[in-house]
């Protein structure tokens, strides 16, 4: 005898209804959750994550759906599925980003979120937290992006270590496109792209991040801390900012310019 199906909780997220949904569609149909996943070309297993709402089909898969089930239900609440499933704290650093007129971006050790590429984003995920939602972890990352793209775009100025660039030639494929991506962005008006140089070892830079978001309006600004997992925050202290914007102010000042980072970036490229 087959095991009852596990209970679902629609009522705790959207992406959790939207997958009860799935599930409502799909026993309608009279179908195995196999026989959908053969459907969607994804595994079993799988459908079972969309129906539980520990994942969101993409785009092509909410088509999918729609079709089968004779709906426009899941292309329409697809996006708002998936964006549920951010925790609050990124929502929250999203939705300030968003309302963002300028952004100040400093990582020591890696790369500036904005200026992330899905290769890169998805080695990250890969080796954190939940790696299993790494396709869900890209999405977000790219729809964040889209603000330096908007109408108008946020101004951005972004600082990294060259070694966290160097550090990436190890992977030449990931290499290759993320720094394609940092060159692409810097091409545009609205982003600023500096490195300092690896042979700088002592700086203030090297102690912390640092993410300034100036309002598009009128506004107190903000800057985001990051942390693993669930642990970044906000902070909107006054002193604390004060501290931050000095900081930043520093870790530019040994940064090299735009111009001599930018060639560098190519002359890295170039050698891989």
């Amino acid at each position: 005898m087959a095991r009852p199906p596990k209970k679902l909780h629609p009522d705790e997220s959207y992406a959790q209804h939207y997958g009860a949904k799935i599930r409502t569609y799909r026993e309608e149909k009279g179908w195995t959750q196999e026989e959908l996943s053969q459907k969607l070309l994804c595994d079993e297993s799988q459908v079972s994550r969309y129906e539980h709402g520990h994942a969101v089909p993409d785009d092509k898969g909410a088509k999918i759906l729609d079709m089968l089930f004779e709906t426009g239900y899941f292309s329409e609440h697809r996006a708002v599925a998936a964006a549920s499933r951010i925790p609050p704290n990124a929502r929250e650093l999203a939705k300030y980003e968003a309302q963002a007129g300028t952004i100040r971006s400093f990582t020591p050790s890696g790369i500036v979120g904005l200026l992330q590429s899905p290769s890169y984003v998805r080695s990250l995920a890969k080796g954190g937290l939940t790696p299993q939602e790494a396709d869900e972890i890209v999405e977000e990352r790219d729809r964040r992006q889209g603000i330096l793209d908007g109408d108008p775009p946020v101004k951005l100025q972004a600082i990294m270590d060259e070694a966290a660039i160097r550090r990436l030639t190890y992977k030449p494929d990931i290499a290759r496109e993320q720094i394609q991506k940092i060159l692409d962005r810097a091409d545009q008006w609205n982003v600023q792209v500096q490195l300092v140089d690896q042979a700088t070892v002592t700086y203030i830079g090297l102690l912390c991040g640092i993410h300034l978001i100036g309002p598009r309006k009128k506004g107190a600004l903000v800057a985001w801390h990051d942390g693993m997992g669930k642990s970044g925050r906000l902070i909107d202290d006054e002193e604390v900012i004060a501290d931050l914007v000095d900081s930043y102010d520093l870790v530019r000042s040994a940064a090299m310019s735009v111009t001599e980072s930018y060639e560098l970036l190519k002359k890295i490229q170039e050698s891989l």
